[in-house]
């Protein structure tokens, strides 16, 4: 039976049919676009997001070292690091600066390379920062169990200080400290009485006596006081208001510190100063035992190289050009001393001794035989000195001979020396020069000893670097 053939209607039907399919098909397609493009999207938001979290939340917030209990966290070190950088960059134009205005270029060698060596490498920038930090978390540690504060005056006078150092001003105690400093020195070369000075001159021959050897000239008296110095600039209470708001613009373009922050840094500088102060008295004595003592040193001399043949087929040397004759009035040089043996050596030195034994001044033998040019010159006299400040056993013998002794033949690596002890003082006060040096080497030997024992732990200071750093 032959099939009846499909209505208009039908095909119509079907036609709808397909094209709800296509619709429906395409449907689907655009919702799978859509939610593909919704994915992404919000998986692009969701690292956005994350990025954004990271940067403000969990790295400001990451560890950089640990001291113990306390953290150095990213945030605090990134903004140290930057600081750092400023000063360094600051104190490079300063040295740069001095090198100008001395007229001596390389004066500053050493300081200018050091600078330019830390910033040209942004990770020794960073350690020499987290050192700084622990540092400051130590002497916050010390001081406080040794009751040691700073008051908020005090950071504010030192504020006042970096303000008016930075326009060319000081401030009203620097002013006095300067004034008075030029008052002293004044009264000083106005009170000061020149002391004959014994200078040995020696004879032509080699028996010298006493009286040849020995003539004492008057030191010269000055004749000028010191020239007053010029009247310093005080910084203003509004000048410093100024300044004070320009240091913290300052501080905050350079670092993103805020005034609140540095001033922390301020005092925790104001904290370690005192710190030291208080461990380096502790630890050095602002007096010590000292004796002023003499000698006189004979030393073994070595025999001057003989030259090698040189090998077979080697350029000859050039020939040592002979001495030429001295323009007239010169003085002629000193003859290169004989060879000598250590025991011949301890023979002159006990034959200076027997000598000395026999009434022969100390100062004139010492001019005449002494082989320690800078003091023969003295009459053998060394000046005050401490214990540490001469090898052994040199100076276990002066410390240990009385006032005006004189000792036998002493060896050393230099020699043979022949000690008289002119003076003792059992507390000598120390040079003030030495005893700030000491002192501060005390400070940092304690501090060293502080980090061991702390057990500082430094995490990944490379990676949390500010990115003006990296």
């Amino acid at each position: 039976m032959a099939k009846s053939k499909p209505s208009e209607r039908d095909i119509e039907q079907e036609i709808n049919r397909k094209e709800e399919r296509l619709r429906k098909r395409e449907r689907e397609q655009h919702r799978t676009l859509y939610i593909g493009v919704g994915v992404g999207i919000g998986l692009a938001l969701i690292f956005a997001l994350f990025g954004i979290i990271y940067q403000l939340f969990i790295r400001p917030n990451s560890t950089v070292a640990t001291v113990g209990s306390d953290k150095i966290v990213a945030q605090d070190f990134q903004k140290r690091a930057l600081l750092e950088r400023s000063n360094l960059e600051n104190a490079l134009q300063f040295y740069q600066l001095r090198e100008q205005q001395f007229g001596n270029p390389g004066i500053f060698t050493q300081q200018i390379n050091q600078i330019q060596s830390t910033l040209a490498s942004p990770f020794t920038l960073g350690q020499q920062t987290v050192d700084a930090m622990v540092q400051d978390i130590l002497v916050q540690r010390e001081a406080t169990a040794r009751g040691i504060t700073v008051t908020d005056a005090e950071v504010e006078d030192e504020l006042r200080a970096e303000v008016a150092n930075s326009q060319g001003m000081v401030t009203g105690p620097q002013a006095t400290a300067t004034v008075e400093a030029w008052a002293n020195a004044t009264a000083t070369a106005v009170l000061w009485t020149p002391t004959p000075e014994a200078t040995a001159t020696l004879t032509a021959t080699d028996a010298v006596t006493a009286t040849d050897a020995l003539t004492v000239s008057p030191a010269v008296t000055p004749t000028n006081t010191p020239e007053p110095l010029p009247t310093p600039a005080v910084i203003s209470d509004t000048a410093f208001t100024t300044g004070l708001e320009e240091l913290a613009a300052n501080v905050k373009t350079t670092s993103g510190m805020s005034m609140d922050e540095y001033r922390a840094v301020v005092r925790n500088r104001l904290l370690a100063d005192k710190l030291s102060e208080a461990i380096g008295a502790e630890a050095v004595a602002d007096t010590q035992p000292e004796v002023r003592a003499s000698h006189i040193l004979i030393r073994q001399i070595d025999p001057t190289p003989t030259a090698t043949s040189v090998p077979e087929g080697q350029p000859t040397p050039e020939p040592t050009p002979t001495a030429t004759a001295l323009p007239e009035g010169a003085p002629t040089p000193t003859a290169t001393p004989a060879p000598r043996t250590r025991e011949e050596a301890l023979a002159i030195a006990a034959d200076v001794r027997t000598q000395l034994d026999n009434g022969g001044d100390f100062a004139a033998l010492a001019a005449q035989y002494s082989e320690d040019t800078a003091s023969a010159a003295q009459g053998g006299d060394l000046g005050w000195f401490g214990r540490t400040d001469m090898v052994e056993p040199f100076a276990s013998t002066a410390f240990s001979l009385p006032v005006g002794a004189i000792s036998d033949p002493i060896s050393t690596t230099f020699g043979y020396h022949i000690i008289q002890v002119n003076e003792s003082d059992p507390a000598r006060p120390v040079d003030a020069n030495t005893l700030a040096q000491e002192r501060s080497q005390a400070f940092q030997t304690w501090l060293q000893e502080q980090i061991t024992a702390a057990g500082v732990v430094r995490n990944d200071i490379a990676g949390n670097l500010p990115n003006e750093l990296q």
